[in-house]
């Protein structure tokens, strides 16, 4: 809140909360515990990293002190007070936590040494590892992104909070309504902080080894004082055909196991999402459509929709709506949380896409193993008979002599079956490189969700703006008009307690985008879509698509986006006060576009023109700093002042002198 010249709160007066409020739908208990961030091996084991002990007990106890004794719908009516919004900022916080310790217990399972080169050799397995080594890198940036998103939850909240407590307090100041010290702030929550996970440890075969037991038990089966001998032969027949191919063949009860604690992540992911819709829940009234349908719309941004969205496939390519396993993710505030969470959904497929890879190779392997030692240990048991059988003494001695060594390499090589081994080999490396391919094709919606992913900025603003409006039980007025001010020509406007008000969107759609999420929304907000090139025919003006907007802008944050839009209103009162008059009297209202080129506060923010994807299909490189703005009021004869800030955004404008 950028802090505006308050007046009188109406917090205390109830006389038209109306009647009892059902609970949102986006939570199933008023006082939501965190979701469990453990994970467990396939033995059962816990395998999460867990704060120390003490910290732990100290953040959640902190967490418990902030929690109000009689919760907002406590009197059959839904009352929102700042101690609830502190109390929400907590248990987000405590939901940040168990998010970041599924990663840490991820890394705790699939990041240690007994992980290392279990694939084995194989260009197959090494086409698997590769793929693998890429797609959990992604995975693990896009679960550190939406952590900070998160954060930026907890932050906003909280600031949303300690902002009514100044304003209000300042409000009744004004009005000699009382002279108390103002009410103590608090400080946000504490929060797990911008973090970086580590690799997971490689897969990839670099050593040297052998993976021939099972077949060279059978050179047991004749006299203990040849088993050298005969081990030194049947490895080197062996090495003739493809079995040295994948010699070592892969530990496939760790590759299970890897594969099985990205199942358990992928789960924890969706508990998570679910934990948060909770907390939000916490101060959202379910009978208030309008409320409700904001906390639909702030829990679904925060997994990555937006209001351009597009529904994808899998290769993150645009597709029908109707497409069998598409994705959609554009903000669609009728829907619960739970159906529109595409991050979410993308981490979850992914852990359960890399389960059933990491058990099919380790199956493949298991096949490939089995028939070779079968097929291995048939020609080791025939050559120990062809050679130890009704041979004498000096016989017997010549096989231990350095000339036998061959005759005893042919003989294995004779009973081998060597086309079936090679076929086995030949099948898991198909193996390894489908499994390849299917945890590879995930990058693609792995690069979507990390593009989509809000910055800890764009959600502290949303959070803001809820906080604002839920402590205000989204009433559709300026609460901090201060009496005679509109009629003076005085217009403070507070960005944060008005969004969704008249389809208000400035801290929703223009606030902390990334140069790359301004390029999205080119690309996806379009007029018209893409016109392929025909040969013969002239080129089409916007090969790529014709964006709707004239350009995609964002301020830095929302204090930048309150001070640059409230200077260009009070640059325009005259203008507004004459707009203000025809609305009275007008058949139909008009928007009233305002802007100016510059402000005293320097940069506003990023641009990026649309014409630029007329050559450039994602013009992110193109983004520009912006001195500027642009607001767009529509006209309200119920508000006072009559009017709401329907949208404000940066304009490239010129540098002041």
């Amino acid at each position: 809140m950028g802090t505006p010249t308050p007046a009188p709160s109406p917090t205390g007066t109830h006389e038209d909360m109306g009647s009892p409020k059902t609970p949102p739908s986006g939570g199933a208990s008023p006082t939501p515990e965190p979701s469990p961030g453990s994970l467990k091996d396939p033995h059962g084991v816990d395998i999460s990293r867990h704060d120390t002990g003490s910290a732990e007990r100290e953040r959640k106890k902190n967490v418990e002190e902030l929690k109000p004794t009689e919760p907002p719908n406590a009197n059959g009516t839904f009352d929102i007070r700042p101690g609830h919004v502190y109390y929400a900022s907590g248990l987000v916080s405590n939901e940040q936590f168990e998010f970041h310790k599924s990663a840490t217990g991820l890394l705790g399972s699939v990041g240690g040494w007994s992980q290392t080169q279990v694939a084995g050799k194989g260009h197959g397995a090494d086409a698997f590892a590769d793929a693998y080594k890429d797609v959990a890198r992604r995975f693990l940036q896009v679960w550190a992104r939406a952590l900070q998103s998160i954060e930026g939850v907890v932050i906003g909240l909280t600031e949303t909070a300690n902002n009514y407590q100044r304003a209000d307090w300042a409000s009744r100041q004004a009005n000699k309504r009382h002279s108390l010290e103002m009410p103590p702030l608090q400080s946000p929550p504490v929060c797990a902080g911008k973090t970086t996970y580590d690799d997971v440890s490689s897969i990839r075969w670099t050593g040297t080894g052998d993976d021939s037991g099972p077949i060279l038990a059978w050179a047991g089966n004749g006299p203990d004082w040849l088993a050298d001998t005969f081990k030194e032969a049947f490895e080197h027949g062996l090495r003739l055909g493809k079995t040295v191919e994948i010699t070592p063949g892969a530990q496939t009860d760790e590759l299970r196991a890897i594969g099985d604690a990205w199942q358990a992540v992928g789960k924890a992911a969706k508990e998570h999402a679910k934990g948060f819709a909770d907390c939000i829940a916490y101060i959202t009234d379910g009978g208030n459509s309008e409320w409700q349908a904001a906390m639909n719309s702030f829990c679904q941004t925060i997994w990555g929709t937006t209001a351009w969205g597009r529904t994808r496939g899998a290769d993150a390519k645009e597709v029908p709506r109707d497409t069998p396993g598409a994705r959609d993710w554009k903000t669609n505030p009728k829907d619960s949380p739970s159906a529109r969470r595409p991050i979410i959904e993308v981490l979850a497929k992914t852990g359960d896409e890399l389960h059933k890879a990491f058990h099919d190779a380790a199956d493949a392997a298991d096949k490939c193993r089995e028939t070779t030692s079968r097929l291995g240990a048939e020609a080791a048991k025939a050559t120990v008979k062809d050679l130890t059988v009704d041979l004498d003494l000096m016989e017997l001695t010549r096989l231990t002599a350095t000339l036998a060594f061959g005759e005893i390499v042919m003989t294995f090589r004779s009973h081998m079956d060597k086309t079936g081994a090679d076929a086995a080999v030949e099948a898991c490396h198909a193996a390894f490189h489908e499994a390849a391919g299917k945890v590879r094709a995930l990058m693609a919606e792995l690069d979507e969700a990390y593009l989509s992913a809000p910055t800890f900025e764009a959600e502290a603003a949303r959070a803001r703006a809820f906080g604002a409006r839920a402590l205000d039980e989204f009433r559709p007025r300026h609460r901090w008009t201060r009496d005679g001010h509109t009629d003076l020509g005085i217009y403070q406007v507070d960005l944060a307690s008005t969004e969704w008000l008249e389809n208000s969107h400035t801290a929703t759609r223009h606030v902390g985008l990334t140069d790359e999420q301004l390029a999205q929304r080119l690309r996806d907000d379009l007029k018209k879509g893409p016109r392929p090139i025909v040969e013969g025919q002239p080129p089409p003006a916007w090969p790529h698509g014709q964006p709707f907007p004239a350009n995609a802008s964002t301020f830095k944050d929302l204090d930048s986006a309150q001070r640059a839009t409230q200077y260009n209103i009070d640059k325009h009162s005259e203008e507004i006060t004459a707009w203000i008059e025809d609305q009275k009297s007008a058949a139909k209202p008009t928007p009233l576009e305002l802007k100016v080129d510059n402000t005293p506060y320097g940069e506003t923010g990023r641009s990026i023109d649309r014409q630029h994807m007329r050559d450039d299909p994602f013009p992110a490189s193109k983004a520009e700093d912006t001195y500027g703005v642009k607001s767009k009021l529509v006209y309200n004869e119920d508000l006072d002042p009559p009017f709401v800030v329907m949208t404000s955004m940066p304009i490239v404008g010129e540098k002041a002198n």
